[in-house]
This record gives C-alpha cells, sequence and structure tokens, in this order.
C-alpha cells in the first residue's frame, strides 16, 4: 500500500467527528434514510485505515455496549491504537495489522458501519476493489458505508504541485523529514518564479498551506504514488457494483446549497438529475475533500417517522457558548445566524444536551432542524444518540499520555459521544486536577522537561506566574464548558 518511504513515519493523531454514530445517524435522517445506528441500539463498526486508531478507541469507549473493529497496515500505528486501547480498557475493540486483502479473508460478525477516512484516495485500485468487495460482503442489510476522499475538481489546479512535491522528495537525500524540508524550500524558490503559481493562485495557496504541516501529514497525504482525486460519480459508480447507493454527505452544510452556494447556484443544483447533482455542486463549491455515506440496501422513512427519529437525537455545543458565532461567510457572502432563533437555540444548547424534540417545543421545526444542521456543520454543535458513560476511562488515559505524548490531543465527551480537540495547557490543567495537583506546577514540569517554555518568558519563576493567570481563565472560562460536557 505504501511507497517511497512512506511508512517510516506514523500518520497524525487525530479523530473525525464525521465518523461518530450521531452525526451518521443526523446526516442520513436529514435525507428521510433509516440509519444503521440508533438511539439505544447497540452496533457493530469497522474502520478500515485507522492509522493511530484515535477515532475507534474514542468511539469505543463512549459506546461500550457496541463492538468495533479496525484495520491498518503499519507497525507504529497498530501498536500505539492497541496500547491505547488496553490503557482505556477497551475490550470492546479489536485492532489489527493486516492488509486489506488479508482482512478480507477473516470471518467475523458483518458490520453496521464501515468507516474508510483518509482511504479511499492513497490506496492502489485493487485495494479499493477488495475494500469495495468488504463492504459488499460485509454490510448488514441497511448498513452504511463512510468513504472520504479528495475529489474533483477542487484538486485539479493544486496536482501539478504535488507531483513537483512527489518528485523532488523522491530525488531528494536525508531522512524523509529532510527530504520534505528540502523539496518545500525548492517549491517556494520556484513560486518566485511566477509561471504557474503566478497564474494559478490555487496552486500558491496549496503551497501557503503546506508550510505549516507536519512532516507526518505531508508524506501521508502527499507522497504516496497511489494518490489519486475522484469525482463524485466515478466512486458512486464502483460502489454501485457492490450493491450500495450514495445516501448522504456527512459534510452538513452539503445539505443546504442555498446556505453553500447562494440562491442562484442552488437553483442550478436542484435542476440537475441525482446523477450529475454531486458532482455540479463540487464544481460550484469548489469542493476539495467529501465525505460521503452509502448504503446497502437503503430504506426510506416516511415524513413521520423520519420526524419521530429526529426529535430523538439529542445535540449540544461543542465549543463554549460564546464562540457560536453570529454569522457566517459562504462563497454567497456572510450570512447572518438569525438571533431570534440561534440565540434562544445556542442558550439551550449550552445546557446539557437537548432532545430535538425540546429545542422544538415553540418553535417552527424545519427551521430548528436546518438551524442545527448550519450549527453541526459549522462544528460548533454535534448530535447524540444519548449519554456514554464509558468514556471517562478514555480521558484518564489521554491525559496521563499527555506527559510524554501531547499529540493526543482530543478528550471524550460522554454527554455526546463524540470526542473534542482541548488545548494541551488545559488537557495539563485537567490532569493536575485529577492528581490533585498544583495545576501551574504540573504544566511547567510536563513543558520544561520538553525543553519548551511559554511564547516571551525565559525564567521559572515568570513561566509560572503566567500559567497560574492562565489555569485562572481556564477554570472561569473553559472549564465550566468542559464540565457540561462530561469532561471536567
Amino acid at each position: 500500500m505504501w511507497t517511497d518511504g512512506v511508512a517510516s513515519i506514523g500518520y497524525t493523531h487525530a479523530f473525525y467527528p464525521e465518523m461518530a454514530p450521531g452525526h451518521l445517524a443526523f446526516a442520513l435522517l436529514l435525507k428521510g434514510f433509516v440509519p444503521p445506528l440508533a438511539v439505544g441500539r447497540a452496533f457493530h463498526y469497522g474502520e478500515l485505515g485507522c492509522g493511530q486508531g484515535v477515532t475507534t478507541n474514542l468511539l469505543a469507549a463512549c459506546h461500550s455496549a457496541s463492538t468495533f473493529e479496525a484495520v491498518d497496515l503499519l507497525p507504529e500505528h497498530m501498536e500505539g491504537a492497541q496500547a491505547l486501547a488496553a490503557a482505556c480498557g477497551n475490550g470492546n475493540a479489536a485492532f489489527h495489522r493486516e492488509s486489506f486483502a488479508d482482512f478480507a479473508r477473516r470471518g467475523g460478525p458483518d458490520f453496521d458501519v464501515i468507516a474508510l477516512h483518509g482511504v479511499w484516495s492513497w490506496v492502489p485500485d485493487e485495494d479499493r476493489a477488495v475494500l469495495a468487495d468488504i463492504a459488499r460482503r460485509r454490510l448488514k442489510p441497511g448498513g452504511a458505508l463512510y468513504v472520504s476522499y479528495n475529489c474533483l475538481p477542487g484538486w485539479a489546479a493544486d496536482m501539478p504541485v504535488r507531483r513537483l512535491l512527489l518528485e523532488r522528495v523522491a530525488a531528494g537525500e536525508g531522512s524523509l523529514p529532510e527530504r520534505i524540508a528540502a523539496a518545500l524550500a525548492f517549491l517556494d524558490r520556484l513560486a518566485l518564479e511566477g509561471g504557474y503559481f503566478a497564474r494559478v493562485p490555487a496552486a500558491a495557496a496549496l503551497l501557503d498551506s503546506l508550510r505549516g504541516k507536519s512532516a507526518a501529514y505531508v508524506a501521508h497525504e502527499f507522497l504516496n504514488r497511489n494518490w489519486a482525486p475522484f469525482y463524485h460519480a466515478d466512486v458512486a459508480a464502483q460502489l454501485a457494483g457492490a450493491g450500495l447507493s450514495f445516501a448522504a454527505s456527512a459534510t452538513l452544510l452539503d445539505h443546504l446549497d442555498s446556505w453553500r452556494l447562494g440562491e442562484d447556484a442552488a437553483a442550478l443544483v436542484a435542476q440537475a438529475d441525482a446523477a450529475g447533482r454531486e458532482t455540479l455542486r463540487d464544481t460550484l463549491a469548489y469542493t476539495r475533500f467529501r465525505r460521503d455515506v452509502f448504503l446497502r440496501d437503503p430504506v426510506r422513512l416516511t415524513a413521520a417517522e423520519r420526524g419521530r427519529a429526529l426529535r430523538a437525537l439529542r445535540f449540544g455545543l461543542t465549543v463554549p457558548r460564546d464562540a457560536v458565532p453570529h454569522s457566517v461567510t459562504t462563497p454567497a457572502g456572510d450570512r447572518l445566524l438569525e438571533p431570534a432563533l440561534f440565540e434562544p437555540l445556542a442558550d439551550a444548547l449550552a445546557t446539557g444536551a437537548p432532545s430535538l424534540d425540546n429545542l422544538a417545543q415553540g418553535r417552527a421545526f424545519d427551521a430548528v432542524v436546518e438551524a442545527l444542521t448550519v450549527l453541526v456543520g459549522l462544528g460548533v454543535a454535534a448530535p447524540s444518540l444519548g449519554p456514554c458513560p464509558g468514556a471517562a476511562a478514555f480521558n484518564a488515559a489521554v491525559l496521563q499520555a499527555n506527559r510524554e505524548a501531547p499529540d493526543l490531543c482530543q478528550l471524550a465527551s460522554p454527554l455526546l459521544g463524540t470526542g473534542l480537540v482541548v488545548d494541551l495547557l488545559d488537557r495539563l490543567f485537567l490532569l493536575a486536577e485529577h492528581e490533585g495537583s498544583d495545576p501551574a506546577a504540573l504544566a511547567w514540569s510536563v513543558l520544561s522537561g520538553r525543553g519548551q517554555r511559554l511564547r516571551g518568558l525565559s525564567s521559572e519563576a515568570e513561566n509560572l506566574d503566567e500559567l497560574c493567570r492562565r489555569y485562572d481563565g481556564f477554570r472561569r472560562h473553559r472549564r465550566p464548558h468542559l464540565a457540561v460536557l462530561g469532561i471536567a
């Protein structure tokens, strides 16, 4: 699968909220399909190409009554994933270090959900055929396949940049991170000469973005010779051969063309036939990355059934109340979040995880559903199938690991059944509270042990004073929100 030394460097630690059961259920219900995930129902979930295993471990900790399987070929990934599973007691998660072809020969129960994040665009054709066959044979009727991929036409302008990067790294000397740094420096010099970079702003923007990325990210995202972007229609056609049909985008703003595209562009999309609608939307929105949900033997809900299922979902804020935006910037321009609807809705979400049924009391149901779609699509709210009491063990394991491994930055919310990125200092403050230690002193011991200090400060006394001030800000402004989510 991996080529040109990419296997010599581990992928980033990351959690992908679109893969959470509540999020997938909400996306499918918005389109009127019966989701394989529902309130109070156990499920079997598979992640193929799990990387460091953070997503599977976090979801397994949250959904302790369900079972999970995850597959990855890299030893470093599997060792870390299995160690994290052991540390947080995830006996309901099995991690397999093997190829997709080997996993395809493995027996076991069929899946309610199979998730492929960061896989489809990065493996050869034969592996994509194996993955489609696994979905064909192992997904239950009504089961969902989540698949994300780099898509066209959004990636068209960037492909020459990626090709230059690949060739320069392959021809370089030294370790992979050294070759990546040298290749990016060369592209910087090349961009100064104009040419393609001057005529194609998107190419220059990609180069700018790569300067801030880690070597691990650049390696796994760009340096695999099997890398390829796809039109949605081509992915849908291949999966149709496996008996799967496209049901919904897990990128929730894709459900609201009037928000994402503007009224005139939305009208063009609405007039297209089903086969071409997604590619037309991707063209108008300049989409670079898709998160698609396909179903095997999909079942449609009646309007009444859809309404009842939506009302059973719960929602909560993933950010403090004062971080909820008042407006958003879209391709059609700035759009105000109507205060009369969004302000009381955000206030209610800040108190916990009320059901959509409660949120809709005294309000127009469709307007509330659309507002929640916007808030979840913006990443400031999340849907939930219900409280998840097992998340505390995952958080304790991550906080302990943060003494040596700051890359683990996601904590699990037992209220929402999903993960949230929490700042390193805030995680160290939580660790100190858990242990009954002085927060500033513990944070300084970890930072100084890594040879780090707060920006602009040199002495230990200055750092400790500033850490005390920051802990006070955490305690007053951010901790209350984490407490509502069940993290603090």
